[in-house]
């Protein structure tokens, strides 16, 4: 008997021995946990996984192998768990977590650390890898490690489901994989987004702790693809509004190999962040909106989304109250109007959605960054995002940290016209609005609806008076209001250094107000004007060329600013041409951020200075028209004395005259509204000029035209076009 009891006691310790074994074996955790990750402090760290059934238990043990958080759960009938504990302060200190199922350790997670967390997510410019932009490329060819207190969860771009990346689960997951995480140390972190890197580095040094990021973008797509189902289906306004556009799919109209990642609602949610759920995130920085102005969404129609998926994302990550959100503008880009103010309106917009829950969202400004790019990448990828990442640091100090600090883009609260200006008071300028260099950037328009470029000028600490000599009694201001605005140069500050870019605004929407085009090269300033075109033609140019003339900026021929031009004649008929266009062969290549219709300006004035001997006549001002010529004059020019003084100079542009032939004829309209290039002429020997602040005046009168002339201009543009196609035919 004893016997029988020794055995029958021998076999149910095998057996339970074996049953403990095959437990520990058939647990696991999701992918996106592993060593080297990191916890947001002091809340509860979440681990989840799938187990036999029993108790699962997370052990934390500190450097010394003490236990000092633990957490204990059951698994769910389906094999599911989640268990917590609660995380320590941060600190660069690392940690071991031990998880045990029925009393067997059946993961050890090693290096792990607490601090911040945020996500990173958006499209392709945040998507943007480490290794491609401008320093990073540097440092990962110079295989520079970025510290071991770096933590980030990368997410693949394009996640593999049913073992296809071709397949679009209708329902959330709750795994990712190939997830992974990575420290600053390992080579894999440079294919982490370049924002994220920056806003992590620089947040790192403010707090004083490690900062860990969850890489999630894609690039091309669109803001309802990270929305969740169940978001959309409670949001009547979102819901309805995808219906319109044929951009809503149902339950029972889902197609896992038709839905796309990139155009169709909620992918990428299911794909990754809802996974992410049992994470708590400190907020989001979010760099997106790119293809939804490509799809012709309006900024009311991004703000509902946007607002959507604010609220729905806080109630997945257990939020106290809503996810801080801290998001940019977008750079300059090409999309469909063809002045570009459906770029400008959605960053308008983007300052609006700040403004509708200023306690938990932050928007950067930034078109002041360089435009530079990448061949491969496209111009809509600017190379340079450590200002963008920085930024977003700047402002999540004061959003989320309680910096003592405006955490977000100046925007304007109110405007008084008063003695021939408009003055315009703003919000959120810090320790008040400063230039950086010469204040730019600014337009006024009177009654007619015609912009002209306004001086303004910072009058306190959160005011900008801004008039024009040309417009008397101004009723609209624009500032950054034009697809090209890099000269714009408002901020607000922050201990004596500029922070934040004022956001571009625009007080007069009206229909029948002209777009304002920022003439960059009209000031004079720069060598070097950076124009908007395509992946092509979007680049720097020369700001002005010299025909029998060289030319240089120089301070020493500035009539106001900064800057001016200096022309030295290398013959007696000379000219100088802004470029406005890009000629190739008999056509032009005109640039999106440059004007094209110039027929609400009955003239153009400019200031010179004649730093020659002898005197200087201005002949005249030709305006190109494609390969056709048109004069403002064709009488004898205006002199320009030998006095070293400034004089103005204006030309009329309600009297052109085609190659300098009078016809008798006054005509303007239709030559100026396809205007590829301006050409200012001069005579005289040995000549050096000081040029400097081209100005434009509002039309006051409406010039004649008369049907015979203007069938006489179309057949020299039929004759023009035959000989623009011969000579491409030849060429080839």
């Amino acid at each position: 008997m004893k016997k029988f009891i020794s055995v029958i006691l021998c076999l149910v310790m095998v057996f339970g021995v074996s049953s403990v074994a095959f437990a520990s074996e058939n647990a696991k955790l999701y992918s996106f946990y592993g060593d080297g990750m990191l916890f947001r402090q002091n809340e509860d760290a979440v681990i989840a996984g799938t187990s036999a059934k029993g108790v699962v238990t997370a052990e934390l043990y500190d450097d010394n192998d003490n236990i000092i958080a633990k957490g204990e759960t059951t698994a769910e009938t389906d094999g599911t768990f989640s268990v917590s504990f609660t995380a320590p302060a941060g600190s660069f200190r690392e940690y071991t977590v031990a998880l045990k199922n029925n009393g067997t350790v059946f993961k050890t997670l090693k290096n792990i650390v607490f601090g911040e967390l945020w996500i990173a997510s958006g499209q392709s410019n945040m998507q943007y890898p480490l290794a491609q932009e401008k320093n990073g490329a540097q440092m990962f060819k110079n295989r520079e490690k970025l510290g071991e207190w770096l933590r980030v969860l990368l997410v693949p771009a394009v996640n593999e489901y049913k073992g296809s990346t071709l397949l679009v689960p209708c329902d959330p997951q709750t795994d990712i994989v190939g997830a992974s995480w990575v420290t600053g140390d390992d080579s894999d972190v440079y294919s982490m987004s370049a924002v994220a890197y920056y806003f992590a580095k620089e947040l790192t040094e403010e707090l004083d702790m490690p900062v860990g990021i969850m890489n999630v973008p894609l690039g091309g797509s669109v803001i309802s693809s990270w929305i969740s189902r169940e978001a959309i289906d409670s949001d009547e306004n979102v819901r309805n509004m995808l219906l319109s556009k044929g951009e809503y799919y149902g339950e029972d109209t889902w197609n896992e190999a038709e839905r796309s990642i990139y155009y169709d609602m909620t992918c990428n949610f299911n794909l990754k962040i809802a996974p992410l759920g049992h994470f708590r995130p400190s907020g989001m920085i979010w760099y997106q909106g790119e293809s939804d102005v490509m799809f012709g969404k309006t900024p009311e129609q991004y703000e509902l989304m946007f607002d959507l998926m604010q609220r729905s994302y806080s109630e997945h990550f257990v939020c106290d109250g809503l996810l801080p959100v801290i998001y940019t503008q977008l750079a300059a880009y090409q999309y469909h109007s063809e002045n570009g103010t459906d770029l400008s309106d959605m960053n308008i917009g983007f300052s609006q959605m700040q403004k509708n829950e200023r306690a938990s969202r932050a928007v950067v400004s930034i078109y002041d960054v360089p435009l530079t790019y990448l061949p491969e990448v496209g111009s809509i990828h600017p190379e340079c995002k450590q200002q963008i990442g920085e930024r977003m640091a700047f402002c999540a100090t004061g959003l989320v940290y309680d910096a003592d600090r405006d955490y977000t883009a100046a925007t304007p609260v109110r405007y008084e016209i008063k003695d021939g200006k408009i003055y315009i008071t703003f919000e959120n300028t810090g320790d008040g609005l400063i230039a950086d260099g010469l204040l730019r950037g600014f337009s006024v328009a009177g009654a007619d609806g015609v912009y002209v470029q306004a001086d303004a000028e910072i009058t306190g600490k959160d005011t900008v008076a801004v008039c024009s000599e040309k417009v008397s009694a101004p009723v609209s201001v624009t500032y950054a209001y034009a697809l090209g605005n890099s000269i714009s140069s408002l901020y607000a500050s922050c201990e004596g250094e500029k922070s934040l870019p004022v956001s571009p605004f625009i007080i007069n929407k009206s229909e029948n107000f002209a777009t304002w085009y920022e003439k960059q090269w009209a000031d004079c300033e720069t060598e070097t004007v950076f124009h908007i075109k395509d992946d092509t033609y979007t680049k720097k140019y020369d700001s002005w060329t010299g025909i029998n003339a060289d030319v240089s900026i120089s301070a020493d021929s500035a009539f106001s600013g900064e800057n001016g031009l200096r022309i030295s004649a290398s013959a007696d008929n000379f000219s100088v041409r802004p470029m406005i266009s890009d000629e190739k062969y008999l056509t032009a290549i005109r640039f999106n951020d440059e004007e094209f219709s110039y027929g609400n300006y009955g003239s153009v004035s400019f200031r010179v200075r004649n730093d020659s001997s002898d005197d200087v006549v201005f002949e005249r001002l030709k305006i190109y028209n494609g390969a056709v010529a048109w004069y403002s004059s064709s009488d004898e020019g205006i002199v320009i004395p030998a006095d070293g003084e400034w004089h103005e100079i204006e030309a009329d542009i309600n009297s052109l005259y085609l190659y300098g032939v009078d016809f008798g004829k006054k005509y303007t309209n239709d030559v100026l509204s396809n205007v590829s290039g301006l050409e200012f002429c001069f005579e005289g020997e040995n000549a050096v000029l000081s040029f400097d602040d081209i100005d434009f005046s509002p039309n006051e009168e409406e010039p004649e035209q008369t049907l015979d002339f203007l069938k006489f201009v179309n057949v020299i543009n039929v004759i023009k076009m035959f000989f623009i196609t011969l000579f491409s035919k030849i060429t080839l």
